[in-house]
């Protein structure tokens, strides 16, 4: 089946950047080359599917598009435009064994989108469990929720996203723009990364990892049980709160980094270049908290026992790593 290239894995997310080599970027260019596989067997414009499916590939230039689970059996397209626009220029899809193509437009070269602005609107069956879901939008917001699905991805070049979801995996991308992702229900693995822009997360149920990149915005979290999870802010502040981290890795190069962390990790390394870092934790973890500060002072309120640059609360087998080359470093009670 030709499709194949447009549904293999992670190739699904790498399409809408190939499928139009020139003149993509709506507002700069007139123009747009939009060029997929078996065009012909799209449909133009709204419609209502009966058909059940497994698979979502979305692929979207220009616009907001909200995608929402609902009570109803059917699938619902519905484009909206700030002007009357012919079939060529409408959104197209194609369901073909268990997968719902969406495409922006026609396959098509030279295609005109002068002052036209369109939106996108989906809905699917909130019962359905999908296999996987695949959305690109390359400038616009992106709003999802009631899905559930195995796996779950996401990118967009410029724009917000948020998310309201239960997949087992989610790997959510943005050049541009906020990324705003609520997981519910256990799950394998959740990453999230934004270029420029911040980055919230609610988690709810068991996660086997978690890892959240900012390049620059900062990353807040409220986390519940996390097996690992790993935080990279390059400038921005990072906010976590959590009942419970196995093991935890946080770098920040610029900002401050603060923990309110409901059950002490076994094992943690926390690394602030600039901003310092605060840790609220239980009076009785049983902790041994292993401290590096270039500029900057210890401050705690727990009763740890020092010993040189190691401080021991309870029976210490916990193991907490700080460094700190410019900022203090605070230990609060919960």
């Amino acid at each position: 089946m030709k499709t194949s290239k447009l549904v293999a894995g992670a190739m699904a997310l790498i399409v809408p950047a190939t499928v139009c080599l020139t003149g993509c970027s709506i507002g700069l260019f007139n123009t747009v080359n939009y060029k997929y596989e078996d065009s012909d067997k799209y449909t133009a414009g709204d419609r209502e599917i009966d058909e059940k499916v497994t698979k979502v590939n979305i692929d979207y230039l220009s616009g907001e598009v909200k995608v929402k689970g609902t009570d109803s059996d059917t699938i619902s397209i519905k484009e909206t435009s700030n002007k009357t626009i012919d079939d060529d220029h409408k959104v197209h899809t194609w369901v073909d064994d268990g997968t719902l193509y969406v495409r922006y437009c026609a396959s098509k070269n030279a295609l005109n989108f002068t002052g036209i602005e369109k939106s996108l609107e989906i809905t699917l069956p909130s019962a359905q469990n999908l296999d996987d879901f695949l959305i690109h939008v390359s400038s616009g917001n992106t709003e999802i929720s009631g899905i559930t699905a195995d796996s779950l991805k996401s990118s967009a070049s410029s724009g917000n996203v948020t998310i309201d979801c239960s997949a087992e995996v989610i790997e959510l991308k943005a050049s541009s723009g906020n990324v705003n992702l609520t997981q519910s229900g256990d799950n394998k693995s959740i990453y999230v990364k934004s270029s420029s822009g911040k980055v919230f997360l609610t988690q709810e149920g068991t996660s086997g990892s978690i890892k959240l990149d900012s390049s620059s915005g900062g990353v807040t979290a409220n986390v519940d049980q996390v097996s690992q999870m790993d935080v990279h802010v390059s400038s921005g502040k990072i906010n976590i709160e959590a009942n419970n981290i196995v093991d935890l890795i946080s770098k920040a190069s610029s900002g401050h980094s603060d923990f309110k962390l409901k059950t002490a990790p076994k094992t943690s390394d926390i690394d602030v270049s600039s901003g310092g870092v605060s840790v609220s934790i239980p009076e009785d973890s049983d902790i041994t908290v292993n401290v590096s500060i270039s500029s900057g002072e210890f401050n705690y309120d727990l009763p740890f026992t020092k010993d040189g640059k190691t401080y021991v609360n309870g029976n210490g087998s916990s193991q907490m790593k700080i460094h700190s080359s410019s900022g203090d470093v605070d230990f609060f009670k919960i």
